[in-house]
Parts: structure tokens; sequence; C-alpha cells
């Protein structure tokens, strides 16, 4: 992830943008007087919130993301923009070392290959013939084909060898596979083959929408294990990932609360019903980097547990017993004394519910939808859950079990770092003992063993009002390689650019801008390349090198790293692209951006009649659904001429 995507990734360009002129809520987007030509009657300037973009319709029919609108708007050049919002994000500018780009690299290629990997299934749940049953179970949990394809649900054939032999055909070598997490290694024989077979395959995603890794699903009712997840990779650290993050993130910031969940068709679930807020925890018991991570969005978690008080206090017995025999705590999802812990070191609140026996969120939410909200509304506090569960049950004639329950509660009261807090939660354990408080006083615990290692602060987290993410996901990621694989081949063969220009153009579409470019660093190499290349004055990657900042020469080394980068993309093959197939991919991501576009708009003609320019809204439907018909013929045309080509050559 470059710098200016980390920067992204902590801001909501709603609050910058906000800052600049009045945005009303229209659906899930933002209008308003666009800033940058007159206009009092219309509101034609949106803002995507969902791809952190914003567009006029207007007059200027300009569009960018949240540095080319500060850019635009002060007048700053990438520099100085880039410096004000690393402020405003937290982030921290340095000069990357080598060590740090290499790294860079090594991220970026895995990320590529799981991406494509995640393609490869996804085709093959939808089509292969092998992947009925698959469907079928698909079907009985009620997941509607839009949730298909937004989680990118895909299926791993019945084979050991059928992911490898697919893509070491795309170019791929076992190293890559094997650090990818997509195949394993028998140690003894030295042979490797396939890890994900014949399993739903689920796609995890990180913040910003990228692939690093797989859950998989056995369709075997006795089959073992039920989930099996990638490897720890590169990318794929269950301790640092939440299943869902990047798709509920805006939502639990509209929310101010997430809802942490155990499973991921638990997500899926909440997400096709409307509970966008919802994510799953990764490993067995939420850790401090998974909750700080949430932090950024909202400081309200709260925990969903699928399980009764019997279960509950099973747990909390297997835990007390890890802590005193073992110093650690039990395999368990549920640690209240790390909660309040982390609740303590992050100023967070995090509370529990209890579903009901035999409920968890998918099947609760499937069979009635409308008793989720008022449930998670019911959540409790860490110490107050605890005391609940304890004492719901409890004989209080037993004098014996009042005692156990004092020995097991204080500690964890003991931990609350609020001395408020502790002091309610003391004279809540007494009320429900039915005790005089002062007794609690009195009572002398054993010195407790750390369940934990102690672990370092955690780094700040950026402030609340600054974090939220930006980068659009999915299809974007893809559009992103794209636009990159656009300008390292016109590095490497600097014609091409008027080349493809002249074919866009042959088929009524303008030539490749700036704004073509989703990454702010690839618009500004494609703007000084473009001011180069078409007066004959760019030769080598020298002569665009001295003009750039230390930031955009890294972006540019990355571009131009063609033994690192081929190592996991599609090797740039002895053949390079030809402008025929650059000028079809820059189609394609024309294509994607509008299709973006026209569903937001789709969006906002669904809330017309709380609009006061319906007319307006009909215009950007119209004007956006005659590009796309333009984009498609050109699109249609280019191929045409592609496979007679072909036709011709193989004749």
């Amino acid at each position: 992830m470059s710098i200016s995507q980390e920067i992204k990734s902590r801001l909501d360009i709603v609050e910058i943008i906000e800052e600049y002129l009045p945005l009303r809520k229209s659906g899930r987007s933002y209008t308003g007087f666009c800033p940058f030509h007159a206009n009092t009657r219309t509101p034609a300037f949106v803002v995507f919130p969902d791809s952190q973009s914003w567009r006029c319709f207007g007059a200027c029919a300009e569009g960018g993301d949240v540095f080319s609108f500060v850019m635009k708007k002060e007048g700053w050049e990438f520099g100085e923009a880039l410096q004000h919002l690393a402020k405003r994000a937290g982030v921290t500018l340095e000069q990357t070392s080598p060590k740090q780009q290499a790294q860079q690299v090594v991220e970026d290629r895995l990320a590529e290959l799981l991406d494509a990997a995640a393609d490869y299934f996804h085709q093959l749940l939808l089509y292969a013939p092998q992947a009925e049953h698959a469907r079928r179970y698909v079907a009985q949990r009620a997941l509607r084909p839009e949730t298909v394809a937004s989680f990118k649900l895909g299926y791993a054939l019945e084979s050991w060898d059928a992911c490898r032999t697919h893509f070491m055909g795309q170019g791929y070598d076992l190293d890559d596979l094997l650090d990818a997490g997509l195949l394993s290694k028998h140690e003894e024989r030295g042979t490797t083959y396939d890890r994900f077979r014949n399993r739903l395959m689920i796609p995890i995603r990180d913040l910003n929408g990228r692939t690093v890794g797989f859950g998989a699903r056995t369709f075997d009712p006795d089959g073992v294990p039920k989930y099996l997840n990638s490897p720890q990779t590169t990318l794929f650290d269950k301790s640092r990932l939440l299943y869902g993050l990047d798709m509920g993130k805006r939502h639990i910031r509209e929310a101010r609360q997430a809802v942490i969940v155990e499973g991921y068709m638990d997500v899926m679930q909440a997400h096709q019903m409307g509970f966008k807020n919802v994510v799953a925890q990764m490993g067995t018991a939420l850790t401090e980097e998974q909750l700080t991570l949430l932090k950024r969005y909202t400081k309200r978690f709260v925990i969903a547990l699928d399980a009764d008080n019997a279960g509950m206090k099973a747990t909390l017995r297997s835990l007390e017993v890890a802590r005193n025999t073992l110093d650690r705590a039990a395999d368990t999802r549920f640690d209240p004394h790390g909660l309040v812990r982390h609740e303590g070191r992050l100023q967070a609140d995090i509370r529990i519910v209890t579903l009901p026996p035999g409920d968890d969120p998918d099947k609760l939410i499937r069979a009635n939808p409308g008793q989720w909200p008022q449930l998670i509304a019911q959540a409790q506090p860490i110490v107050a859950y605890v005391i609940g569960v304890y004492t719901s049950d409890l004989d209080l004639n037993d004098a014996k079990a009042k005692a156990e329950v004092v020995q097991k509660v204080l500690p964890l009261i003991a931990d609350v770092a609020d001395p408020v807090e502790r002091e309610h939660y003391r004279q809540l354990l007494a009320r429900s003992l039915r005790i005089d408080e002062r007794t609690l006083h009195k009572v002398n615990l054993p010195r407790a063993r750390p369940s934990t290692p102690p672990q370092a602060a955690p780094a700040a987290a950026p402030p609340a009002s600054a974090a939220r993410a930006a980068l659009p996901l999915g299809q974007t990621f893809a559009t992103e390689k794209r636009e990159a694989n656009y300008l390292r081949q016109v590095l490497n063969q600097p014609h091409i650019l008027i080349e493809v220009d002249v074919l866009l153009q042959q088929q009524e579409q303008s030539p490749v801008t700036e704004t073509d470019f989703s990454v702010i660093e690839d618009r500004l190499l494609f703007r000084l390349l473009r001011q180069l290349i078409y007066p004959g004055h760019f030769t080598a990657v020298e002569d665009l090198e001295e003009q750039l900042d230390d930031l955009l020469r890294q972006r540019l080394a990355f571009l131009t790293d063609q033994e690192n980068h081929s190592r996991l993309s599609r090797p740039i093959s002895p053949v390079p692209d030809t402008a025929g197939s650059l000028a079809l991919s820059m189609l394609n991501c024309r294509l994607e951006k509008i299709r973006q576009q026209l569903g937001a708009v789709k969006l906002l003609l669904e809330q017309s009649e709380k609009q006061r320019n319906p007319e307006l809204l009909a215009d950007y439907d119209r004007r956006l659904g005659q590009d796309l018909l333009r984009l498609n013929r050109a699109r249609a045309s280019m191929l045409a001429v592609s496979r007679r080509r072909a036709a011709g050559n193989g004749a």
C-alpha cells in the first residue's frame, strides 16, 4: 500500500469536503454546489462515500479523490497536499528504506496473486459442473447472488493439483503459490499439493479490500476442520484482521458501533439483511490489534456470543483453570479479563450480548431479522454481563457459592481502569449477592498470575474524527492493477502512449488522461509522461526521474522493477502488450468506473422524492447511461477487430 493509500484509508472524504462546502445526505451519497464553477440553482456536486470519490455533473465535469479535491481547491502541488493530509490522518512521512520498498513489492505481488485466486475460485463456483453441490449449499444458506458476488465466494475443486496447475500455467511458480498459502508442502516427501480441496472458498480481505487469504468451509458434516484458513503469510495474520471490515467500516462509523460475531456466514447474512456494521473476529479471541483497527471508526463494540448461560459458565471456568495452571488463556472466544484490559487501554466501551440458546447470528437474522437490533440494544458492559452469568441461577442461601462468585468477579472488577466504574460494579455485585458492599473491600484475593505476557503499549490510533476507510474495494483493486500496467508498458515503450490514444480516438473515445488513474501518484506520473512523450522528449526512465520528488521516485521504482513485479504478476512476456490490448484495458477501467457511478446515482434516484433536484438526478442517470453505451460499443468494436486480426493470423 502506497503512502497516499495509507493516508486515504484513515480519512473520510465527506468530512474533508464538508470543511469547504455544505453537503446534504442523499441516500448513501452527498450532494452540494460545486466549488469549482458558478452554480447556485442545482447541486451538481456529488460525494460518494463508498468509493471515497467526488464528481461534478455540472459545468466542470471533473472528479477524483480527496487528494485531487484538496489540490484543486487550495491550488497546492501534490507534496503540499500530502503534508496536509498526512498530518490530518496521523501518518508520519518518512523516507522509505530499500528494505521497506522490497517488502512493499513482496506484499503487492502476493495480493495480486491472491486476488487472481479469488477470481479463479469464484468463477468455478458460478460455472464449474463440479461445483453443483457447492451452489446448492450456498442456496440452502439463503445467500443471494448479489451477496455471493459482493463477498466473491468461490469453490476449490476436489483435486490435489488443480489450483497448482492453473496458476503455474499462468506463469507463477511453486514459491509464489507456497508464499501465498495456496499450496502446502509435504515435509518428508518434499512434494506440494493444493491446500484447499472441495471447499467453499471465502476470500478474506484487508482494510483496503485486498485479498490476503481464505477461509475454506468443508461440505462434509463430519469434516475436520470445519473451516480451514490460510496459513500465516506476509499478508495473512489472523490477530490483525477482521472479516468484513473492508465492507463494513463506513457503516460502523455511521452506526457509531461495531458488532463482532464469530463466523463468516454470520457476517454475510447480516450484511445481506442490511446490518452492515457487523464483522467477525479471526482466531479464538479478540486481540488488541483487532480492536485498535476498529477504534478508527468507533469506540463502542458489541460482542455477540452464541452461547447460553450454562455454556458461558463452562467457558469462564476453563479460563480460571487455565490461568491458575498453565498461565495462559484457554482456547476460547470470550476472555473477560483480556477484554476489560483492552477496554481500559483503548478507552473504549465493550459490551456483550448473548443470543437465544441454539441460535447464531446467521440463523437468527434469517428467521427473524427484526429481533437482531433489539438484541444488540440489550448488550451489557463486560463486568455486568459476567456478574449476570454467575448469579443467574445462584442459590443466595449458599454462602460458599456466593464467596466463590466473589473470588471470580472481584479480580475482574479490579482490572477496570475507571475508579467510578469499579465502584459501580462493586455495588452491583453486592446487590446481586445480597451482601453489604463494605464486605467486598475486606476480601483478600490471591495474587493473580498474568494471563498473557506483558505487551507494549499500542501505537496511538488516529483520532476517530479522522478515521475512515477511503479506498474503493473489490473490482477497484483490479482496475488499479490495469492502470499500473498501462504506465509500466508506456515506460518500457513510450511510443505506445500515442498509439493507444489514436486507437481510442478512432472509436470516438477521448485519449488517456490523468483522470483515468485512481492512484494519485499514477496521475502525476502520467501527466509528466504525456508532457514529455508527445514532443518527443522522453527516451528513457532517467528523463523522468530528475523531475520527481522522493515519493514519486518510489512509485516509479516500483513500476519499473520488472524482475520483482513479474515474479507474481503475469510475467512481462518477451512480447510486450500491444496498443490494442492496452486500449481495451483502459476501456475496461472506464467501464468499471462508469458502472460504479451509475450504481451510486441510481441510489440517489431512489431517494429523488426527498430531493430538491430530481430532474438533475435523472439527467445524471441519462448521461452516465449514454457514456456506458458508447464505451460498450467502442469495446465491442475493438474486440471484433482483434478477433478478425487473430483469425487472419491463424489462416
